[in-house]
């Protein structure tokens, strides 16, 4: 059934001249769900999450969000976290958000309601300079969730942390399903997104080579390594 999905990809194309970085890739993302994007490094990951929030144009194919084509107005139900945060390193947390919240016209209790999300309103007076790097992640999510999205997007949410960091922001993204907001994140760690996902798809050389949910018994890395061949191959 369709209107169990608050996005649908559908044979997404983007090409630069001769080089072809997305090839007809199909995604079905159920609400209500973490659906990991799994791929090596240069499948097309990144540049399917930036035309989904807007930033590229595709060569062809469409993309459907909550059951009707997407349209620039869609990005108010959208967040994202692309590559690195926005932050301002001279700036508290809450004068950060506060940034965007003057932008959209959103109240200001919206900023603390989304420090609290992410575990970030003892920082007080600290500048985001200071911040440790899981900490600076955090905050980039509470700036992509400030305007209370439907679905939000995290490209490789977890690099560069450190255990601890990785943890705390595992437990994070899986509470957002319950708040009514999708995930879809793209990595390149299977036991990350093993950790989180209810659904995943595997992306090679802009290909999307399978789709489903996660299976206990099934071995992802096995897997994840047989796609990645298979496509390269092609």
């Amino acid at each position: 059934m369709e209107n169990e999905y608050i996005l649908q990809i559908k044979k997404l194309t983007k090409k630069y001249k001769k080089d072809t970085v997305l090839n007809e890739l199909t995604v079905n993302v159920r609400k209500n769900t973490i659906y990991g994007l799994l791929g090596p490094n240069g499948a097309g990951k990144t540049t399917a999450l930036k035309i989904i929030s807007g930033l590229l144009k595709p060569t062809s194919g469409e993309v459907i969000f909550n059951g009707h084509k997407w349209s620039r107005t869609d990005l108010f139900y959208i967040g994202s976290l692309i590559e690195h945060a926005p932050l301002y390193g001279n700036l508290t947390a809450e004068e950060n958000l506060d940034v965007i919240t003057t932008i959209l016209g959103l109240p200001k209790k919206r900023n603390l309601e989304v420090l609290e999300v992410v575990g970030l309103t003892d920082t007080g007076s600290k500048k985001v300079m200071n911040f440790s790097m899981g900490m600076k992640q955090r905050l980039g999510i509470a700036l992509a969730m400030i305007h209370n999205p439907k679905l939000l997007i995290l490209d490789e949410p977890t690099n560069g942390l450190d255990p601890i960091g990785i943890q705390e922001l595992r437990q994070l993204i899986s509470s957002f399903p319950k708040q009514g907001i999708t995930v879809l994140l793209s990595s390149h760690m299977l036991s990350e997104v093993e950790h989180v996902a209810d659904d995943i798809g595997i992306i090679s050389n802009g290909v999307l080579g399978y789709e489903g949910k996660i299976d206990s018994s099934q071995d992802l890395e096995t897997l994840f390594t047989e796609i990645v061949k298979k496509n390269r191959k092609q």
